[in-house]
Protein backbone atom coordinates (compact mmCIF):
# COMPACT_ATOMS: atom_id res chain seq x y z
CA UNK A 1 0.00 0.00 0.00
CA UNK A 2 1.39 3.41 -0.88
CA UNK A 3 1.89 6.23 1.65
CA UNK A 4 -1.05 8.31 0.35
CA UNK A 5 -3.45 5.39 0.75
CA UNK A 6 -2.22 4.86 4.32
CA UNK A 7 -2.66 8.56 5.19
CA UNK A 8 -6.14 8.65 3.63
CA UNK A 9 -7.25 5.65 5.69
CA UNK A 10 -6.23 6.98 9.09
CA UNK A 11 -8.95 7.00 11.69
CA UNK A 12 -11.52 4.54 12.88
CA UNK A 13 -15.23 4.24 13.39
CA UNK A 14 -14.73 4.31 17.17
CA UNK A 15 -12.83 7.58 17.06
CA UNK A 16 -15.41 8.97 14.65
CA UNK A 17 -18.15 8.15 17.18
CA UNK A 18 -16.08 9.95 19.83
CA UNK A 19 -15.69 12.93 17.44
CA UNK A 20 -19.42 13.06 16.72
CA UNK A 21 -20.18 12.85 20.44
CA UNK A 22 -17.86 15.79 21.15
CA UNK A 23 -19.60 17.76 18.39
CA UNK A 24 -23.03 17.03 19.87
CA UNK A 25 -21.87 17.98 23.40
CA UNK A 26 -20.40 21.27 22.19
CA UNK A 27 -23.40 22.14 20.01
CA UNK A 28 -25.96 21.26 22.71
CA UNK A 29 -24.15 23.44 25.24
CA UNK A 30 -23.64 26.19 22.67
CA UNK A 31 -27.33 26.20 21.74
CA UNK A 32 -28.36 26.35 25.40
CA UNK A 33 -25.92 29.20 26.00
CA UNK A 34 -27.36 31.12 23.05
CA UNK A 35 -30.88 30.65 24.45
CA UNK A 36 -29.69 31.93 27.83
CA UNK A 37 -27.88 34.93 26.30
CA UNK A 38 -24.69 33.60 27.92
CA UNK A 39 -22.46 35.16 25.26
CA UNK A 40 -23.93 38.63 25.85
CA UNK A 41 -21.18 40.89 27.22
CA UNK A 42 -22.62 41.27 30.71
CA UNK A 43 -23.51 37.61 31.11
CA UNK A 44 -20.18 36.46 29.67
CA UNK A 45 -18.26 38.70 32.08
CA UNK A 46 -20.58 37.60 34.89
CA UNK A 47 -19.62 33.98 34.34
CA UNK A 48 -15.96 34.76 34.98
CA UNK A 49 -16.84 36.91 38.00
CA UNK A 50 -18.79 33.93 39.38
CA UNK A 51 -16.01 31.46 38.55
CA UNK A 52 -13.45 33.31 40.67
CA UNK A 53 -15.78 34.52 43.45
CA UNK A 54 -15.43 32.45 46.63
CA UNK A 55 -17.92 29.68 47.29
CA UNK A 56 -18.93 31.45 50.51
CA UNK A 57 -20.00 34.41 48.37
CA UNK A 58 -21.99 32.20 45.99
CA UNK A 59 -19.27 31.66 43.38
CA UNK A 60 -17.24 28.70 42.21
CA UNK A 61 -14.12 29.62 44.16
CA UNK A 62 -11.58 28.90 41.44
CA UNK A 63 -8.06 29.20 42.73
CA UNK A 64 -5.70 29.85 39.83
CA UNK A 65 -4.83 33.53 40.18
CA UNK A 66 -2.80 33.63 36.97
CA UNK A 67 -5.85 32.44 35.00
CA UNK A 68 -8.01 35.08 36.66
CA UNK A 69 -5.41 37.72 35.78
CA UNK A 70 -5.30 36.64 32.12
CA UNK A 71 -9.10 36.70 31.90
CA UNK A 72 -9.32 40.08 33.63
CA UNK A 73 -6.78 41.55 31.21
CA UNK A 74 -8.37 40.11 28.06
CA UNK A 75 -12.02 39.07 28.25
CA UNK A 76 -12.66 41.42 31.15
CA UNK A 77 -11.61 44.39 29.01
CA UNK A 78 -14.00 43.61 26.13
CA UNK A 79 -16.58 40.97 27.15
CA UNK A 80 -19.00 41.85 24.33
CA UNK A 81 -16.31 41.29 21.69
CA UNK A 82 -15.03 38.07 23.29
CA UNK A 83 -18.59 36.84 23.74
CA UNK A 84 -19.11 37.06 19.97
CA UNK A 85 -15.75 35.41 19.32
CA UNK A 86 -16.70 32.60 21.70
CA UNK A 87 -20.08 32.19 20.01
CA UNK A 88 -18.44 31.75 16.61
CA UNK A 89 -15.61 29.58 17.98
CA UNK A 90 -17.88 27.12 19.79
CA UNK A 91 -20.28 26.94 16.85
CA UNK A 92 -17.41 26.18 14.47
CA UNK A 93 -15.98 23.52 16.80
CA UNK A 94 -19.32 21.78 17.23
CA UNK A 95 -20.22 21.72 13.54
CA UNK A 96 -16.71 20.75 12.40
CA UNK A 97 -16.55 17.86 14.85
CA UNK A 98 -20.09 16.73 14.10
CA UNK A 99 -19.56 16.53 10.33
CA UNK A 100 -15.87 15.63 10.43
CA UNK A 101 -14.63 18.66 8.51
CA UNK A 102 -11.31 20.29 9.42
CA UNK A 103 -11.32 17.79 12.27
CA UNK A 104 -7.67 18.08 13.24
CA UNK A 105 -7.95 21.87 13.57
CA UNK A 106 -11.29 21.61 15.38
CA UNK A 107 -10.04 18.94 17.78
CA UNK A 108 -7.05 21.13 18.69
CA UNK A 109 -9.45 24.03 19.22
CA UNK A 110 -11.64 21.80 21.41
CA UNK A 111 -8.58 20.73 23.40
CA UNK A 112 -7.70 24.39 24.00
CA UNK A 113 -11.32 25.22 24.88
CA UNK A 114 -11.69 22.38 27.40
CA UNK A 115 -8.25 23.12 28.87
CA UNK A 116 -9.36 26.71 29.37
CA UNK A 117 -12.50 25.54 31.17
CA UNK A 118 -10.46 23.13 33.30
CA UNK A 119 -8.12 25.95 34.35
CA UNK A 120 -11.00 28.37 34.92
CA UNK A 121 -12.83 25.95 37.23
CA UNK A 122 -9.67 24.54 38.91
CA UNK A 123 -9.75 24.59 42.68
CA UNK A 124 -13.41 25.50 42.88
CA UNK A 125 -16.70 23.74 43.44
CA UNK A 126 -17.12 22.52 39.84
CA UNK A 127 -16.15 18.88 39.24
CA UNK A 128 -13.23 19.49 36.86
CA UNK A 129 -12.64 15.89 35.82
CA UNK A 130 -15.35 16.14 33.18
CA UNK A 131 -13.03 18.56 31.38
CA UNK A 132 -10.11 16.12 31.67
CA UNK A 133 -12.25 13.51 29.89
CA UNK A 134 -13.21 16.05 27.21
CA UNK A 135 -9.55 17.11 26.83
CA UNK A 136 -8.44 13.47 26.42
CA UNK A 137 -11.24 12.85 23.93
CA UNK A 138 -10.24 15.90 21.87
CA UNK A 139 -6.61 14.81 21.88
CA UNK A 140 -7.62 11.30 20.82
CA UNK A 141 -9.62 12.66 17.88
CA UNK A 142 -6.65 14.81 16.84
CA UNK A 143 -4.08 12.02 17.08
CA UNK A 144 -6.34 9.48 15.38
CA UNK A 145 -7.40 11.62 12.41
CA UNK A 146 -11.01 11.31 13.56
CA UNK A 147 -12.55 12.89 10.47
CA UNK A 148 -11.10 10.39 8.05
CA UNK A 149 -13.92 7.92 8.67
CA UNK A 150 -17.57 9.01 8.56
CA UNK A 151 -16.58 12.61 7.91
CA UNK A 152 -15.93 15.30 5.32
CA UNK A 153 -12.18 15.05 5.88
CA UNK A 154 -12.28 11.65 4.21
CA UNK A 155 -13.45 13.33 0.99
CA UNK A 156 -11.10 16.30 1.40
CA UNK A 157 -7.98 14.16 1.82
CA UNK A 158 -8.89 12.02 -1.19
CA UNK A 159 -9.43 15.03 -3.45
CA UNK A 160 -6.87 17.51 -2.08
CA UNK A 161 -4.34 15.29 -0.33
CA UNK A 162 -2.85 15.91 3.07
CA UNK A 163 -3.36 19.35 4.60
CA UNK A 164 -0.43 21.71 5.20
CA UNK A 165 1.52 20.41 8.20
CA UNK A 166 -1.27 17.86 8.67
CA UNK A 167 -3.16 20.21 10.99
CA UNK A 168 -6.37 21.01 9.12
CA UNK A 169 -7.85 17.65 8.14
Amino acid sequence: MNENATVANRGSIGVSILRITLGVIILATWWGNIGDDFYDGDNFAGFFDWAFRSAEEGGNGSSLGFVESIIDNTIGKAPEFFGWIQTIFEGFLGVALLVGGFTRLASLGALAFFTGLFLTYFGGEEWIWTYVILMASSLTVFLSYGGRVLGLDQVIVKTRGESPAGLLW
